[in-house]
């Protein structure tokens, strides 16, 4: 019998434990497994030899990982290795303790790390089985979208369905929120993550399938890539439009779509680190739209809005990838699904491969669970889809909301909607004091 590690590595998902309990649970009922070990915060954990026995934990503790959000059961990092030194330091430890099966959970990074030690322990003639299992919010581990309107390699990452259903919720709240509040905050922009592909932000349609909300997302695909005052100026005129006919807008904004100069760190992978950055895409922004640029010597901005009030900014934060209640069922039994795939592979004798979700074409919601070779998805970065970009640039396409209704689960929560049933004007019309001279107060618009 030979012992496994298990390690998680990157930004963690409302469902990425249950990948590891779906693992854990096939390699507990083979006799080719001994011991099953935790690697504390991924690679690290390895490096410095810092395990904890799974095995030894009482089963309610693992079947609890199905309701546990982030990765701090046993942890996660974002380390990359450098040099060959931390490679024959990961051989050393697996040798030490009899490793015959290596787990890495995580997304295209972590692909490639698992890779580095699959062909190492080729070299050295060393018999561990290493196999990938995916996991990212940002849907972007994978190959381009099919003709059939399926992902080639895996159609989506496990992480994903819960955090496009976060923000769906989010939108249907805050949509209520700005109905109640428009008259003195007309815009709210929210913030989301996603780096620069636009899954996330894309998701925000699924909360307004039918287009009746004023809302407007922006994508990093859809606008330029180097020009930040013409897509500040851009998105100033799309809003200006919405508020034209609502007299309110609700903008859902990518962290990563050029609107100016956020003072980014990267990772040791060269990635953005979009939430530590030094401003973040939706105060500058608010700052814009608000016309903070152009206060006078007493501090009064002179808004670019065409109504009274101003925008307001919202960062959901880290709490889009960890929430668990709104946490969709179909990605908790798929992510579980695919870390027992992952298992089974290993078991099989086969190493250098990753578990994927590969969905079968047609109307009817199915996946099957297959395999790719780690080389094919290390370092991967799919992109979001252009022709799922609506011509007008500030939404996305049907055809984007019918691949991913699936992923989200069951139903979202409703709210109540009064009948426009309103009592009859007998005053003559005014305006009230403080919107006489401004020139901004609109008719108020149906509720919304």
């Amino acid at each position: 019998m030979k012992n496994t590690v298990i390690a998680q590595s990157g930004g963690p998902t409302a469902v990425i434990n249950n990948s590891i309990r779906g693992a854990i649970e096939v390699l507990k009922t083979s006799k080719e497994i001994g011991k099953i070990y935790g690697a504390r915060m991924g690679i690290l954990g390895i490096l410095k030899e810092e395990f904890v026995d799974i095995s030894a934990q009482d089963s309610r503790e693992i079947s609890l990982l199905a309701r546990t959000p982030s990765a701090g059961t046993i942890g996660s990092c974002r380390y990359k290795i450098r040099e060959k030194d931390d490679l024959i330091r990961i051989i050393e430890v697996f040798k030490k303790h009899d490793i015959g099966y290596f787990f890495y959970c995580g997304g295209g990074d972590s692909m490639d790390t698992a890779n580095k030690v699959s062909e190492l322990a080729k070299e050295n003639n060393l018999k561990i089985i290493c196999t990938g299992i995916p996991k990212t919010i940002d849907n972007d581990v994978g190959g381009l979208l099919q003709p059939d309107g399926t992902f080639a390699i895996c159609d989506h990452n496990p992480g994903y369905g819960s955090t496009a259903r976060n923000l769906a919720i989010n939108i249907l709240e805050a949509n209520e929120e700005n109905k109640a509040s428009y008259t003195s905050d007309p815009v709210l922009v929210i913030g989301v993550m996603g780096r620069k592909i636009g899954f996330i932000p894309a998701s925000a349609r699924l909360a307004d399938p039918a287009r009746e909300m004023p809302l407007l997302i922006i994508l990093p695909e859809a606008l330029a890539k180097t020009d930040s005052r013409e897509n500040l100026e851009f998105t100033t005129k799309k809003v200006n439009e919405k508020l034209s006919l609502y007299s309110r807008c609700i903008v859902v904004i990518s962290e990563g779509v050029k609107i100016g100069d956020l003072g980014i760190l990267r990772d040791d992978f060269g990635n953005e680190q979009f939430s530590a950055s030094e401003r973040t895409v939706e105060q500058i922004l608010v700052n814009y739209l608000n016309g903070a640029d152009r206060k006078d010597c007493q501090g009064r901005a002179r808004s670019r809005l065409k109504v009274h009030g101003i925008a307001r900014g919202e960062r959901p934060g880290t709490r889009q990838r960890r929430e668990m209640a709104y946490v969709s069922e179909i990605d908790q039994r798929e992510s579980r699904g695919v870390g027992a795939y992952a298992a089974k592979i290993a078991l099989s004798g086969e190493t250098g491969f990753m578990s994927t979700l590969i969905r079968a074409p047609g109307d009817t919601y199915k996946i099957i669970y297959d395999k790719v070779r780690l080389e094919k998805v290390a370092n991967s970065k799919r992109e979001f889809p252009l022709n799922w970009i609506n011509s007008n640039r500030v939404d996305v396409t049907d055809a984007f909301v019918n691949w991913a209704k699936p992923l989200v689960g069951g139903d979202f929560p409703q709210f109540a909607k009064f009948k426009e049933v309103t009592a009859r004007q007998i005053c003559g019309k005014y305006t009230p004091t403080g919107y006489r001279l401004g020139g901004k107060w609109p008719d108020l618009p149906k509720n919304r």
